[in-house]
């Protein structure tokens, strides 16, 4: 009889009993670094579609935010490196930046979602 989700299938996968059954692709990994604003830097790996806030959670000092709903521009960054790496501008994103008279350059980190390689950040609120 068949498991729902294909658990049993899953299941003897991961622990290398079956032989046929395929275990699902690991998620690719990106590296971001947080310059903070005394120009420490701060190293930590993150799933690709990860947000820079999310990225920097492991961080022994994340960067700070205060919505993570692109309100209050806490969390705005300046790309140093890697822009390339990273999901494009929102309406929203560029809105708030200019609300709060931030160059048009900086990113939020929670709405900017690391896409590929490396990305080097200088974050200027740090918790």
């Amino acid at each position: 009889m068949p498991t729902p989700f294909g658990i049993r299938r899953r299941l003897k996968a991961l622990f290398g009993i079956d032989a046929k059954a395929t275990v699902q692709e690991e998620i690719p990994k990106v590296q971001l670094t947080l310059v903070g604003p005394d120009g420490t830097e701060q190293v930590t790996e993150a799933f690709v579609g990860s947000t820079i806030v999310s990225a920097g959670t492991r961080l022994k000092r994340p960067l700070a935010t205060g919505c993570s709903e692109a309100n209050c521009g806490t969390c705005r960054v300046e790309v140093l490196e890697g822009g390339d790496n990273l999901t494009e501008q929102t309406a929203r994103e560029r809105a708030t930046l200019k609300e709060n008279n931030f160059p048009t350059t900086y990113r939020l980190g929670c709405r900017t979602e690391l896409v590929k390689g490396a990305v080097k950040v200088r974050g200027f609120e740090l918790m």
